[in-house]
């Protein structure tokens, strides 16, 4: 893969983007996430695991299947206790060849008590993000969870 600079406009936007799905994933707000997803979106969440000495994909989804996802999520009989996403920019890239911006963050998911009460970390890891700028602004292609903690306990039904 060839890379090319990057512009302060563009780390902007892409930045923008990312702190635009987390927001809309801590108030679960899922028509503005599924609204900044391209139409060839591909998540996944991934952890390592050093006991088979492989990658785990815990979830994997193209947009449509997100869409179906996200949609049921009000239904479910769940832990109500807020996610709240930070992330922090590693490296940003942009593909010569596709055109895409390559970014990686810094991830860390805060759980917070219903009552305010207690703030807990409840997952580390990293975004690995593929982001298509076009005229109708930054649109995330990819995402990929890479986590680092693998111990969740009942797990969200809310993706990272």
């Amino acid at each position: 893969m060839k890379q090319m600079e990057i512009t302060y406009e563009v780390e902007r936007q892409c930045r923008d983007l990312i702190q635009r799905t987390c927001s809309a994933m801590d108030k679960l707000d899922f028509e503005t996430y599924l609204a900044a997803c391209h139409e060839d979106y591909d998540y996944a969440i991934r952890a390592y695991s050093p006991e088979i000495r492989r990658d785990m994909t815990w979830l994997g989804k193209n947009l449509s299947s997100m869409k179906t996802l996200l949609d049921m999520i009000p239904k479910q009989n769940r832990d109500r206790t807020p996610l709240t996403r930070h992330f922090s920019i590693v490296s940003i890239a942009r593909d010569t060849e596709t055109g895409d911006v390559l970014v990686r963050s810094a991830l860390q998911v805060y759980r917070n008590t219903l009552d305010g009460g207690e703030v807990s970390v409840y997952a580390v890891g990293a975004y690995i993000d593929r982001i298509v700028l076009a005229d109708g602004g930054a649109r995330l292609k990819g995402r990929e969870v890479r986590l680092e903690t693998r111990s969740l306990g009942n797990g969200s039904h809310v993706p990272f």
